[in-house]
Parts: C-alpha cells; sequence; structure tokens
C-alpha cells in the first residue's frame, strides 16, 4: 500500500477501492443451496431404486411412518383447528413472500445472475425437501402391500346385471333412509356439522371387526376453515400426512359430509388409492349406527354403481333412477349443482396436479380411478 502523509489520505483511499466482498462472488449460499438440494435428492434416489421391494415399503410405512403419523395425529387431535391447514396457509404465504422478495431483489440489486440462481437453488431445495416428506410419509403407501391385498378381497369387474342389482340396492336404501335425516325448508340435507365430526373415528368400529386392517388408531377429522378454497381446486377433503390429520371440506352439499369423512379416515388406516377409500367409506357407513351416515354413504355407493350404470346400460339406469323418491333426487340435485359452478380452469388444473402426483407415484389411475370402487363393491357383495 502506498505511503500517505496523513490519515484524511489514507481514510479516502480506501473508501475509494472496490468492497473486497463485492468483488467476489458469494459461494455460501450457493453451495448451501446445493447441499440441501443433494440431501433430499440421494432419498428421492434411494426411494426410486428401492420402491418396487415390497418388503423394505411395508417396513418403512408400517414399521416407521405409521407409529410416526399416530403420534402426530395424537398431538394434533388436540387442536381445535387443522394444524394441516394451517401449514398450508404458512407456506402459501411465504410462496408469496419469496416471489416478492425475489422480483424486488432483481430489480433493484447488482449481480441479478448470482441472485437468480441462489434463490433458485433455494426454491429447488425447498421442492425437493418438500416431495421428500410427502414421499416419505405418504407415497411410500402406494408401493406398500395394498388394502385390498391385506384385506384379502380382490377386484373384479361386475356383469351388467350386477351393476343394476347393485344400483338398485343402494336406491333402495338410500329411499328408506331420506326420510330420517334433518333437512331444510328447501328439502335437502342439513346437518349439525360439530356433530358430525364429534367420536366420528368410532364408526370404523363395525368395519374393523370384518376387516381387522383397519382395527387402528385414528382420530376425528377435522373441518376445514376456508372450506370454500378449497371448492374451487375441486376437492371435497384431503389427507395432510405431514400432520397426520383427515381435513373435510364443509362447505360442499351437507348430504355428501358424512361420506366425506369416513373416506378421509380410510387414509388414516393406511388405505391409500381412492377407489378402496371410498369402498371402505361406503361399507363403514351402511354399517354404522347413525343414520346420517348411513343415509350419505349409501349416496355415495349409489353415485359410484348408478355412474358405472349408466355407461353400461342407459336404459336399466334410467329404470333405476326412476325409482328414487324426491328428497333422495333433491340431495343429489344439490350435490350436482354445488359443485358444477367450480368447473372452472382453476380445479381442472389443480386435478391435473393432483393427477400428476397419483402416477408420480405408480397410481396409474389418478383420480379418475373411482371405477374400481365398483368393482370392489361388487367383489364383497357377490363375491363373499
Amino acid at each position: 500500500m502506498p505511503y500517505h502523509k496523513n490519515l484524511y489520505e489514507r481514510i479516502q483511499y480506501e473508501s475509494s477501492r472496490p468492497s473486497a466482498v463485492l468483488e467476489r462472488p458469494q459461494k455460501g449460499g450457493v453451495l448451501a443451496g446445493l447441499l440441501c438440494c443433494a440431501v433430499p435428492g440421494l432419498f428421492l434416489l434411494a426411494f426410486q431404486l428401492l420402491k418396487h421391494n415390497r418388503g423394505v415399503m411395508d417396513a418403512v410405512v408400517f414399521g416407521f411412518t405409521t407409529p410416526l403419523k399416530h403420534v402426530l395425529s395424537r398431538l394434533n387431535s388436540h387442536l381445535p383447528f387443522a394444524a394441516g391447514e394451517a401449514v398450508w396457509g404458512v407456506g402459501l404465504l411465504a410462496l408469496a413472500v419469496f416471489l416478492l422478495r425475489t422480483v424486488w431483489l432483481l430489480v433493484t440489486r447488482e449481480g441479478r445472475l448470482r441472485r437468480l440462481l441462489r434463490r433458485g437453488l433455494a426454491a429447488l431445495a425447498a421442492g425437493l425437501i418438500i416431495y421428500s416428506c410427502y414421499t416419505l410419509m405418504w407415497g411410500c403407501n402406494y408401493y406398500a402391500t395394498p388394502f385390498t391385498e391385506r384385506a384379502e378381497l380382490t377386484p373384479r369387474y361386475s356383469t351388467v346385471e350386477e351393476l343394476y342389482q347393485l344400483t338398485a340396492a343402494f336406491g333402495r336404501k338410500c329411499g328408506q333412509l331420506s326420510g330420517q335425516v334433518p333437512r331444510n325448508e328447501a328439502g335437502v340435507m342439513e346437518t349439525d356439522h360439530e356433530e358430525l365430526f364429534e367420536n366420528s373415528a368410532l364408526l370404523y368400529r363395525g368395519i374393523a371387526k370384518e376387516f381387522p386392517v383397519l382395527a387402528v388408531e385414528r382420530h376425528d377429522p377435522k373441518p376445514m376453515f376456508f372450506s370454500r378454497l378449497l371448492s374451487l381446486t375441486g376437492f371435497s377433503g384431503f389427507y395432510f400426512p405431514m400432520t397426520a390429520e383427515s381435513i373435510v371440506n364443509v362447505d360442499q352439499a351437507d348430504c355428501m359430509i358424512p361420506a366425506t369423512i369416513l373416506h378421509e379416515l380410510a387414509h388414516q388406516c393406511n388405505v391409500a388409492e381412492e377407489d378402496a377409500a371410498n369402498f371402505v367409506a361406503i361399507l363403514a357407513g351402511v354399517r354404522s349406527e347413525d343414520v346420517e351416515f348411513q343415509y350419505s354413504s349409501a349416496l355415495m355407493g349409489y353415485i359410484h354403481t348408478s355412474n358405472a350404470l349408466r355407461r353400461a346400460d342407459r336404459d336399466l339406469y334410467d329404470t333405476v333412477s326412476a325409482g328414487l323418491n324426491e328428497q333422495v333426487l333433491a340431495d343429489l340435485a344439490d350435490n350436482d349443482a354445488y359443485w358444477a359452478q367450480f368447473e372452472t380452469p382453476v380445479a381442472d388444473a389443480s386435478q391435473t396436479i393432483y393427477n400428476g402426483f397419483l402416477h408420480s407415484y405408480g397410481h396409474s389411475e389418478g383420480v379418475k380411478s373411482y371405477g374400481m370402487c365398483v368393482d370392489l363393491l361388487s367383489a364383497y357383495y357377490f363375491d363373499r
């Protein structure tokens, strides 16, 4: 460093030099981002290599994640709200803040390429960590021994006559129960949501005696506070594995809320497939002693079997539907009208994304696999 006559000149000299920190790229953030990407990346690689090993997947699901989810479910059951919904809310808020700050930094600060790289790595790392956690806590379930094998129940195709008999049976059941459930002035089913959720997990006691694989620790599902927003995505409920909670959309038509509660409870019993969860919900509901759950589950059974019958034989479908009473028809119309208002690009995109999740775990039918629910009903009612 050149000699200066006084301290003032030396200070001026130092302040005129470019900052050493600014001259060198900050490698720490990049290396940390790469490390945060590498760890979940290695886990996902291991998952891809081992996912078809049934023994390993069973060990992970039934030996590790299931006990862990029981602990999480037990802890979160004491909260008066759904912790999973809170996690989603905080996550979406954090994403919005991250995107806004990224834009602000790129516009107002220098070193745009370096900043874009660092924040891109941070976003990638966060995505990989979240996907890894979901894979561990739920994705592995799709490769473990499925409910149908554990319950020794083999789905099979139904003949047209069998479809007709099933649909007619559920239609008669709906008719018998429709007058026993509470209704509003418009003639559609109206329920007390708080009473529905209270002790709803106990409704599985009957079916668990027949299928011991369902005799696991369960906790009451929770209503979603922002249910209307969930409707915008086309979902009636969801199971959040990171908090081990079943969360139900209570803005939907009341006639389907009890059946949805039972559907989401099925996921607590390690029933991963959507079609199998519907089958379990229907059977648990019609075998319960609660008339509202009986009716809602019978209605769900009718919806699935009648849709299949309509595709197979329209005349037989018309014959069965003509026998429904006004109360059942009112509830079906109420449910259809509710979801019709959400047939938007947002709902389509949400379903496409969720289908992508299911496909990534080998669940090839995606959310459209509900047709197997009818095959399971046929196997249960005609083969057992």
